[in-house]
């Protein structure tokens, strides 16, 4: 059977257009009168007390399930029918009917509802009365028995509520005055910064951050001739539906084009866990989306097709729109519900090739045909499939170029044909070696299609996050894919992501008790400090400080960070590692016996984005020793405040970090120390040679925490890199292009 005969298998999808609404049951509630805003207090009141009124078929009780009674218009023989509303918000499906009020109906009241009114109006006034009587007779009876002043013990005072007490008694503080371009949010004042103690209960990094401006210098961006329209479709995003370095990529790329005028969306499942989090949020429609079920009796299969109903929202995440999808309230579905994301008791596999045909369908009926489709790891694959196969096929969606991003290549979405129906198109028709079968699969039964090999043949253009994992993958360490990378290459490069400079920046980070910028580097050694005294250390400018911030798992070099952790004290350094993985036990073990009370080493086991920051801020050098790291922003985020790096030459790390003395790279280019093993000797060289030169190459040292500072690595220089390919696949060029 054909993709095009699958499409048509189903009725036409349908649009229900709902109110603007944050809940997911808006569609359905619109077919379902609601409790009447004039009736609510009278509901709220019933709740509180007993109180009969002069209408013998009203009352109200303590008991919330009581009925309130509403009035609504009558029938064709002037016959009003009552619904009744209960407190709990549901309906009777039997209403009661009695004779209309024309008094009611010539006043424009409904039908009935003018004696309720008045006879209930009179009844909560006579309530309020006694109410107000028994609240000062009680006063009274209280001040009667209360102790005299200089009998009352003296209570003991609850520390939390104390605190919780002089956080709301405290005087509202003034806005801050603008600060000019280029100026520091607090400039170094060691006399104005509060020290903090090592035992601190909340502890120093979870102090309030300073208070920021109201107006800060506004970035700005070379606004562009001709607006591309690009929507990405995703599984996270920063801040709020993130998990790993993808969130950050997403939203640093949507925002940089935003800033440049273009117009972005992206497009992601509506988590359950994001309830609350979403800005802005509004119920825009629910629509019907194709989705098949294989079944096999016999040797025979079975296809079953059907509409499976979505809903949409809009709103923004991190300042950057987006579409928000999952399943509609009427179907009663667990995809996407959970506690976090990817954290549901639901097939993932599923839930994201659902996913993908909802967001190809919802760009279909809201009438969006964007320039690009621009989709990201496994999860979303699908997309480009679906795209040429079933829309541009038929003619639904006809303008889009399809951009893949690969982002880790361990992850490539294993998929078994029955499993591909819930795109609501047959696996079988993907399932052959020259579109997305596995060929690890080859002579198994079934044979599975693979849904990242599926997107590489699909897109117009692959990316990966670093041009040296794009090397390292076509020369082996993409494993199978790697043969249909080879055969795609003139379509795939690695673009280095960036960073988010609005949350990563040293001039105007309110974490820091003091900032500073190339030139101005002295809040850089308050910061160390202040670091020092707060974690009960050696407090010693002379001393380098060796900070990593790492996930501790096999992937980041756990074993050579193990290592680096007495080296760097040998060497006369100290050493913080903050961080937390499901290979973090041993230096749990490590943090609780041997280090201790040292106070040249502190292991912290945990992760804090506040105390990130300061440690960023802090630190003369940053060690990054990963096995393999298709990019990597904790180098990037340590140049920008001015810490010199420490890596291993693997992926992004080689990209973007530069040995001090490489002979074969320029000195402007010059940016830390590099080594290639994957030994503890390796790491010493490069370790120990950073200690050695910070110890006796003061002034060159310097000069490089400025030089690194200056290095761009903002996401508007990743962020241009994209367009440029945007604008080669589509062939929208600007005005002044002449390529």
């Amino acid at each position: 059977m054909s993709v095009q005969g699958a499409c048509a298998m189903r009725p036409g999808a349908t649009i229900r257009a709902g109110k603007s609404s944050g809940s997911t049951a808006a569609s359905r509630r619109d077919l379902t009168p609601r409790r009447s805003a004039l009736f609510a207090p009278l509901a709220r009141a019933g709740a509180g007390g007993s109180n009969r009124c002069d209408d013998k078929k009203t009352s109200f009780s303590s008991s919330a399930s009581r009925k309130v009674v509403a009035r609504f218009g009558g029938d064709s023989r002037s016959r009003a029918s009552r619904l009744v509303v209960r407190a709990d918000g549901g309906d009777d499906t039997n209403p009661a009917v009695e004779e209309a009020d024309p008094v009611a109906e010539r006043a424009g009241i409904e039908s009935g509802g003018l004696t309720d009114l008045m006879a209930q109006l009179s009844a909560l006034q006579n309530e309020n009365s006694k109410l107000q009587e028994d609240i000062e007779t009680t006063k009274s009876i209280i001040a009667s028995v209360k102790p005299p002043p200089e009998e009352t013990a003296e209570e003991e005072t609850d520390p939390a509520m104390a605190g919780i007490e002089a956080f709301f008694n405290q005087p509202q503080q003034k806005p801050r005055e603008p600060i000019g371009a280029g100026e520091l949010l607090s400039p170094p004042n060691e006399a104005a910064i509060k020290w903090p103690e090592p035992n601190e209960n909340p502890p120093f990094w979870e102090r309030p951050p300073i208070r920021m401006p109201e107006n800060l210098d506004p970035k700005t961006c070379e606004i562009t001739t001709k607006p591309l329209h690009v929507v990405h479709v995703t599984a996270e995003m920063a801040p709020v539906a993130k998990v790993g370095g993808l969130g950050d990529v997403v939203t640093g790329l949507a925002r940089a084009h935003l800033c440049q005028g273009h117009n972005v969306e992206v497009c992601i499942p509506y988590y359950s866990s994001l309830e609350g989090k979403v800005e802005d949020v509004k119920h825009v429609m629910d629509f019907d989306v194709p989705k098949g079920e294989q079944w096999e009796w016999d040797g025979e299969k079975e296809i079953r097709m059907s509409d499976f109903q979505w809903s949409m929202y809009s709103g923004k995440i991190g300042g950057c729109p987006i579409i928000a999808l999952r399943p509609a309230f009427r179907e009663g579905s667990n995809l996407f519900v959970g506690q976090r994301i990817y954290g549901g008791s639901y097939n993932e596999t599923e839930a994201y090739l659902s996913f993908c045909r909802a967001s190809l369908e919802c760009l279909r009926v809201t009438g969006r045909d964007p320039n690009v489709l621009h989709v990201h790891e496994w999860q979303c694959s699908a997309v480009a499939m679906l795209y040429w196969d079933v829309y541009h096929a038929q003619g639904l969606l006809n303008n889009a170029k399809v951009m893949l991003t690969i982002h880790n290549m361990d992850n490539t979405g294993e998929c078994r044909e029955e499993e591909f129906m819930a795109t609501g198109v047959p696996g079988s028709e993907f399932n052959t070696l020259e579109k997305a079968m596995d060929e690890r699969t080859i002579g198994h039964n079934p044979e599975r299609l693979c849904l990242m090999k599926g997107a590489i043949v699909y897109s117009n253009y692959v990316t990966t996050v670093s041009p040296t994992y794009a090397r390292e993958a076509l020369n082996g360490s993409a494993g199978f894919l790697g043969k249909t990378l080879t055969k795609e290459r003139t379509k795939f490069s690695g673009v280095i992501n960036g960073v988010d400079t609005e949350i990563w920046d040293a001039r105007l980070d309110n974490f820091l008790p003091a900032n500073f910028k190339p030139g101005t580097m002295e809040g850089k050694a308050l910061c160390k400090k202040y670091l020092q005294m707060g974690l009960g250390m050696n407090v010693d400018p002379h001393k380098p400080l060796v900070v990593c911030v790492s996930r501790l798992v096999p992937q980041k070099g756990i074993n050579l960070i193990e290592h680096a952790i007495p080296r760097t004290k040998e060497k006369g350094g100290q050493f913080v590692l903050l961080g937390s993985g499901h290979s973090d036990p041993p230096f749990q073990r490590l943090a609780e016996s041997v280090y201790k009370n040292d106070k040249d080493v502190k292991l912290l086991i945990f992760y804090s984005d506040a105390l990130s920051h300061l440690l960023y801020a802090a630190a003369d050098c940053v060690l990054v020793p990963s096995m393999f790291e298709p990019c990597g922003l904790t180098q990037m985020i340590a140049m920008c405040y001015g810490a010199l790096p420490i890596v291993r030459k693997t992926g992004g790390l080689a990209d973007t970090v530069h040995d001090v003395d490489d002979p074969s790279m320029s000195d402007s280019k010059k940016n830390g120390f590099v080594f290639e093993g994957a030994d503890n000797n390796s790491l010493e060289g490069a370790l120990d040679r950073a200690i050695r030169y910070y110890h006796e190459r003061k002034p060159w040292w310097k000069g490089m925490q400025e030089q690194v500072m200056d290095i761009d690595n903002s996401w508007e220089r990743a962020g241009e890199e994209y367009v440029q390919l945007y604008r080669m696949v589509t062939g929208i060029r600007e005005d002044n292009d002449h390529y």
